[in-house]
């Protein structure tokens, strides 16, 4: 297969894996985005491999720290297979309920392997993951601190925990002081003896929860409040072995510039062993918790084209895909995606086109003013850098079935690592408890649903 450059109007540098054949059809290494969509059918989600252990790998090489763990935060993506990559790569995982523990362990982690960290825990919650012997249950509030110590006083079971602090830090446009998570910089000192107090808690390591962070200064700024407190666990006798940073890392879109891990990490690690040495403390474990970065740029959405409309001073196209089933993040967050014409790359950018998705909804928009090559009916379009949190967020709006995701390697080969949705799992709750639908009944629509029409009608026989 020989292949052309790509236009500049369109490619990214942060895209190294997408070609061009002379036909203007894109491909992900060799292998032709349109045949994934006849193979695979859309919408669907791809993943490239490369892409993601290159951040991986990147992001580890940017934080020069002997004692340097950073976690996975598996919120942004939690399929099994992309979890699998981050275990091979030598990756930690942050999980933020007890699903995303046991997709850890599915996939392979080791319980130590494992940080419990989100704002609500029931005490089954924690029962539970003290059994499993994770890493450490991250603290969010002193009354999580009250229930943690209660179910490890009826178990009588040591947990280890990291109290998460919210270090009220404003910086520029930045600011944690009104965010929910964690315990407010002047009432950390109160939980740390209460974690002292408690007879089967052990206090390990301390948490800061980034969030959506453009300056990386920010971290440095948490790390030096952090260490104020681990100088105060020392005074009591607790000896921290960790300190947590959080996520927050930015993914580059549209041509927004944010910074790298290569831009802060070896500065950062400079003046964090500087802060260690200063503060007399033995040199702690480092955690990052990186998940935007990881993925978001590794991401894929597949649409086609099902129709064209033309409104007034407006032009729109209409594709199988939506911001509810699909794309969640230009509805919630205004997000914006790059747009690609798969098939039609070598085309010039003619058409101002608004793209809507396809749910009974008439705030289902995909994309706003977008200027590509006149579309049919039956094209395809590419939503590019959504790999953190569309699959996640996606949901069953209009009973309509979450996509199907790939996994494209280097080498050519597609993995399937996620089948579109059932119509009788979606039904599943209900069903199990109003008891309102025979099996069989079921069963014929869904055998409807799956009957291949294409080869129903190209297997008739002409009259």
């Amino acid at each position: 297969m020989k292949y052309r450059r790509i236009s500049r109007k369109y490619l990214k540098p942060r895209w190294p894996y997408l070609k061009q054949d002379k036909k203007g059809t894109l491909h992900i290494h060799d292998t032709s985005i349109k045949g994934l969509a006849e193979k695979y059918g859309t919408p669907l989600y791809i993943f490239v491999e490369s892409e993601i252990r290159s951040r991986v790998r990147r992001f580890k090489r940017s934080f020069p720290y002997q004692k340097f763990r950073p976690q996975y935060a598996s919120k942004c993506n939690s399929n099994l297979e992309i979890l699998r990559i981050m275990r091979e790569e030598g990756m930690d995982i942050d999980a933020s309920s007890v699903g995303e523990i046991i997709l850890a362990l599915l996939a392979d982690f080791e319980p130590r392997e494992i940080t419990f960290t989100n704002l609500h825990k029931t005490d089954q919650d924690i029962m539970f993951a003290a059994k499993i012997g994770v890493q450490a249950i991250t603290i969010d509030s002193v009354e999580e601190l009250e229930r943690v110590a209660k179910v490890a006083q009826k178990m009588r079971t040591r947990m280890r925990v990291f109290i998460r602090v919210n270090p009220l830090i404003t910086l520029g446009k930045y600011t944690s002081k009104h965010q929910q998570y964690g315990i407010a910089n002047g009432s950390v000192a109160k939980a740390i003896r209460m974690a002292k107090e408690a007879k089967y808690v052990d206090l390990i390591g301390l948490h800061f929860h980034g969030s959506y962070i453009s300056d990386p200064k920010v971290y440095e700024i948490a790390a030096q409040k952090l260490i104020k407190h681990a100088v105060y666990c020392k005074s009591l006798g607790i000896k921290l072995r960790y300190i947590d940073l959080g996520g927050g890392f930015p993914f580059q879109y549209n041509d927004h510039e944010v910074f790298q891990p290569e831009d802060m990490g070896a500065h950062f690690v400079q003046r964090f062993e500087e802060m260690i040495h200063k503060a007399d403390l033995s040199p702690p474990t480092l955690i990052f918790e990186p998940g935007k970065f990881m993925v978001a740029n590794a991401g894929i959405g597949l649409v086609r084209v099902i129709s064209k409309k033309k409104r007034p001073k407006k032009r729109l196209l209409v594709v199988d895909g939506s911001t509810y089933a699909f794309l969640p993040d230009p509805m919630i967050y205004k997000q914006y995606y790059e747009v690609l014409p798969v098939t039609k790359m070598n085309a010039r950018r003619t058409r101002e086109y608004t793209i809507a998705g396809c749910t009974c909804d008439c705030i289902d928009i995909l994309a706003r003013n977008r200027w590509l090559p006149k579309l049919e009916a039956g094209d395809l379009v590419t939503f590019m850098d959504c790999g953190a949190y569309s699959s996640v967020m996606a949901s069953n709006f209009n009973t309509l079935k979450r996509p199907a995701a790939v996994m494209v390697k280097e080498n050519g080969t597609v993995k399937s690592i996620r089948r579109r949705d059932r119509y009788s799992e979606m039904f599943a709750p209900e069903l199990d408890v109003l008891k309102v639908a025979d099996p069989q009944e079921l069963k014929k629509f869904y055998d409807l649903t799956r009957i291949n029409i294409d080869k129903l009608w190209n297997g008739r026989k002409k009259k």
